[in-house]
């Protein structure tokens, strides 16, 4: 028996999900951090125009999210068939799944990219970039795009090692490129004058080093599940259930990229650039939040997949309980310190006193449904997980489809701009609702 099987398999959930989430924890907080610096970074480095260049990065954010889907996608659902094939003790068909799940995410990241390319300035005309704010956002974006490969490829395979249980060098992933980045982000930026491009380039270097990482860790004998050149032949049946089971976090992030342009265009309206950078800010910060949340989720995705696979349900349902607890703690807690300090929080990222003013608001509202999340980041977890793609659909669309959408149009005709920044809690609360629902289905059909 592998170590990690019976780690797995026999191990307290309770250190598990220690030992598994807190390298994921780390490294993603690492990684929100290094996007936060590029806000930062550009808000204090472009003076009169900092407002601007944030608007810009802001404007730029629908389409990193649209690079993610394609990570996530890939990732998610290759590591889930992993999870479950190392459960049940197929170590060639996991093999398979690392080789496909390359060519499938570097396939499309390359047809991503020529496309985004193309149409670079009418896309982000269409997220909100004004004609004064769309140089910034070009000049940023069209570096990021080009690195598009290198950032799927780490993110997607770094899915991959996680399933094998090996948190610890995914971790080592995210920290090393995302300290990279941090270190470059002020030498491009200030000490060689390149401004919002020298953000941008610093990002596509950073991403290019996880790339290798990750390189590195299949030509070494630290992989339990080869990287096989042979094997890289596209199989119908792997890639078909890869893109079933990433397809909800896929569409999540999709969507999610395509509601920005709905928030963008209803800022424009009710609170014009400054809004937008506003909500730059806002999304950074709730993301940050927002980590450690995805980091549970996970760490507990190979304990769920593994046992579940091992047909030992009681491991499963102790796991999502757990988890539930403790990922509804920590939110409770980014919302207390938000709601302490928003203006500190603010202050970080300019002292432009209108920019200020509005980010207080807009972090108060964001944040009050911030407790309900956690349930959510959970089923997600546990239904992809169990293989089960339209359950996990259904909780995904249900707050990006069903309910953010006509929140979005309807409450800023009654409350301005302080609408648009509401329709997030309410969706938030909404969603948690089926998702509650939905999960507790799938438990009681496992105790069945």
């Amino acid at each position: 028996m592998h170590k990690n099987d019976a780690m797995l398999g026999n191990e307290s959930i309770g250190n598990l999900i220690a030992k598994l989430s807190a390298p994921a924890i780390i490294g993603l907080l690492v990684q929100a951090l290094y996007n936060l610096v590029d806000t930062i970074f550009i808000g204090r480095g472009l003076g009169e125009q900092s407002m601007l260049g944030i608007a810009g990065i802001s404007v730029a954010f629908p389409v990193q999210i649209l690079m993610m889907a394609i990570a996530l996608g890939v990732g998610i659902g290759g590591s889930s068939i992993i999870s479950r094939a190392l459960g049940k003790k197929d170590v060639l068909k996991a093999e398979r799944t690392v080789a496909n799940m390359v060519t499938l995410v570097i396939t499309v990241s390359i047809a991503f990219t020529a496309l985004a390319l193309i149409f670079l300035d009418p896309m982000l005309k269409v997220f909100g970039a004004s004609d004064i704010v769309l140089p910034f956002a070009s000049e940023y974006t069209k570096y990021i795009v080009i690195g598009t490969t290198f950032f799927t490829f780490s993110a997607a395979m770094s899915n991959a090692i996680r399933a094998e249980g090996n948190t610890k060098f995914a971790m080592a992933i995210m920290l090393v490129s995302s300290i990279t980045n941090i270190i470059l982000d002020p030498l491009f930026i200030f000490e060689f004058g390149m401004g919002i491009k020298g953000a941008a380039i610093a990002t596509v270097i950073s991403q290019l080093v996880g790339c290798v990482m990750v390189i590195y860790y299949y030509a070494s004998t630290m992989s339990r599940v080869g990287l096989i050149f042979a094997y890289m032949r596209p199989e119908t049946e792997i890639m078909g259930e890869t893109i079933s089971i990433g397809m909800s976090e896929f569409i999540f992030n999709v969507v999610e990229s395509a509601l920005f342009l709905l928030f963008n265009q209803s800022l424009l309206l009710y609170g014009g650039d400054v809004s937008i950078a506003v909500f730059g800010i806002t999304i950074k910060v709730f993301m940050l939040t927002l980590m450690p949340i995805i980091g549970i989720k996970q760490g507990i995705q190979p304990i769920v997949g593994y046992n579940y696979g091992a047909n030992e349900y009681t491991r499963v349902r102790k796991t999502i309980s757990l988890s539930n607890y403790i990922v509804t703690t920590m939110c409770i807690i980014s919302t207390v310190i938000v709601f302490l300090i928003p203006e500190q929080i603010m202050r970080v990222f300019s002292d432009d006193p209108e920019l200020i003013s509005m980010g207080i608001t807009a972090l108060k509202i964001s944040f009050l449904m911030m407790p309900f999340i956690g349930y959510q980041v959970v089923a997600t977890a546990l239904l992809q997980s169990l293989g089960r793609s339209k359950e996990s659909l259904v909780v995904t669309l249900s707050r990006q489809i069903i309910f953010l959408p006509p929140l979005v149009f309807i409450l800023p005709l009654f409350f301005g701009l302080n609408g648009v920044w509401m329709s997030f809690p309410i969706s938030d609360f909404l969603a948690c609702v089926v998702a509650v629902f939905i999960t507790r289905k799938e438990i009681a059909r496992m105790r069945s």
